[in-house]
């Protein structure tokens, strides 16, 4: 009888701790999504959505520094998105910039404020090298500090894997 009691009582004890695991565990798991971590794809060719963009970008990054919050945000330039991350107007490709058009005049500006997210706030720049091979441009024509990822639709696929919230902007 001493052994069933004995039996009994471990056993409401081992189910105890497994109630209390199981009660804990959600919270725990909300612990682990504390850090921000955010995606921008940039496949667009649109100056306005691009500044729009980084508009939202701002808004994120002021908002998580306010209130403590640690984050990793990444920009993949894919695409027409390449003319974001280069002075080069893309002559012959088909993501040419017109020097007589909107983005020309607003391209010292969309730079500076892309910098100066990666000076103040760690924001990282990926660039495309299926793209950049496309348009055959070396590295060095790219702004600092741009780094080169082999697809840029693989690699937002895999930062969405790895738990990156994957942002578009949006036309206004």
């Amino acid at each position: 009888m001493k052994i069933d009691r004995l039996a009994h009582r471990c056993l409401k004890l081992v189910s105890v701790g497994l109630l209390a695991a199981l009660l804990m565990w959600p919270a725990s798991q909300a612990l682990a999504f504390d850090d921000r971590n955010i995606a921008w794809h940039v496949g667009f060719d649109n100056p306005s959505q691009y500044s729009s963009m980084l508009g939202s970008i701002n808004s994120m990054v002021e908002a998580y520094e306010g209130r403590l919050i640690d984050y990793d945000i990444v920009l993949v330039f894919r695409s027409a998105g390449i003319r974001f991350v280069t002075d080069d107007n893309l002559e012959g490709t088909p993501f040419e910039v017109d020097p007589d058009r909107e983005f020309a005049e607003q391209r010292d500006e969309l730079r500076a404020r892309l910098l100066s997210f990666v000076n103040m706030y760690n924001v990282r720049l990926e660039l495309c090298d299926n793209t950049r091979q496309a348009v055959g441009l070396p590295l060095e024509e790219f702004y600092e500090p741009v780094e080169l990822v082999d697809s840029g639709i693989v690699q937002l696929g895999d930062l969405h894997h790895e738990g990156y919230a994957v942002m578009h902007a949006y036309r206004n």
